[in-house]
């Protein structure tokens, strides 16, 4: 596994999502996430990204990661309207993270980002906060982060990067770089269709030397392969996917060409 730098963090170039995946309230079905987050520590991933908004994930993740808290680096989102409202839901997270420390808090979707950013901010200058950070999906949010990058607001910013979707390379990954903010990148996989959608299979050929052995491992590797990106947060309900996933890592110095390659496999089989 490679690691880079989240800010002060090394993370690893692969971490996990938990969108929807985590969002279980099943014995059974928490069982099932537990092995996930037993196979991210046999993978070397050291990064969980979690919300408020994704149902029962925070709670999850705080249940399984309790006495592994050393093991990992949490980050979350506050997402609701109002002060009062935002400061109850971030206190809530705590509860449910089961810590005193979350590493990076996020205003998710830049929903009443005015009032939460300086909540968040706070929390960092009280050391209960490591780093603060905005989400956002749509590229309409991306001068105002801009501007809350240049005004060192910022740590890191999370946003939706992959095979197809490329709108964050004109402005945001550039500033980024210029910066030192960090990157997640969310739908590496845009929420799994572009493994399950596939019209016809790509061709991995070119691709075996570099250890991509499997689609989804090439997507990822697309996206890791851009130096700019602090890491890629896939989500997955399946354990075995955490070690297929994690050995995109290989293929972390894959060289334009092979990048170019893929963009156009994608563009032919989707």
């Amino acid at each position: 596994m490679e690691y880079r730098k989240l800010g002060s963090l090394d993370v690893s170039a692969i971490g996990l999502g938990t969108l929807r995946t985590f969002d279980v309230t099943d014995d059974d079905e928490i069982a099932v996430r537990r092995r996930i987050v037993d196979n991210c520590l046999k993978s070397d991933v050291n990064l969980i990204d979690t919300a408020a908004w994704y149902g029962h994930a925070e709670q999850v993740v705080g249940e399984i990661t309790e006495d592994l808290r050393d093991q990992f680096y949490i980050a979350t989102k506050v997402r609701t309207e109002g002060k009062a409202a935002g400061e109850a839901q971030i206190a809530r997270s705590f509860e449910l993270l089961k810590t005193g420390y979350i590493d990076l808090f996020q205003v998710h979707n830049m929903i009443d980002w005015q009032t939460h950013l300086p909540t968040l901010e706070r929390l960092k200058g009280e050391g209960k906060v490591g780093m603060v950070g905005v989400s956002a999906m749509v590229p309409d949010a991306y001068p105002t982060i801009m501007d809350l990058m240049r005004q060192r607001r910022v740590d890191a910013v999370q946003i939706p990067y992959n095979v197809l979707n490329r709108s964050a390379e004109d402005e945001v990954l550039p500033l980024a770089e210029e910066l030192g903010t960090g990157v997640l990148v969310m739908e590496p996989l845009q929420k799994g269709r572009y493994v399950l959608e596939l019209k016809q299979q790509p061709d991995l050929t070119p691709l075996r030397d570099y250890g991509i052995n499997t689609w989804a491992q090439a997507l990822l590797a697309w996206v890791i392969s851009d130096r700019r990106v602090s890491s890629a947060i896939p989500t997955t309900s399946r354990p075995e996917r955490v070690q297929e996933n994690a050995q995109a890592a290989a293929a972390a110095e894959l060289p334009q060409p092979f990048r170019d390659y893929i963009r156009s496999e994608a563009e032919r089989c989707l």
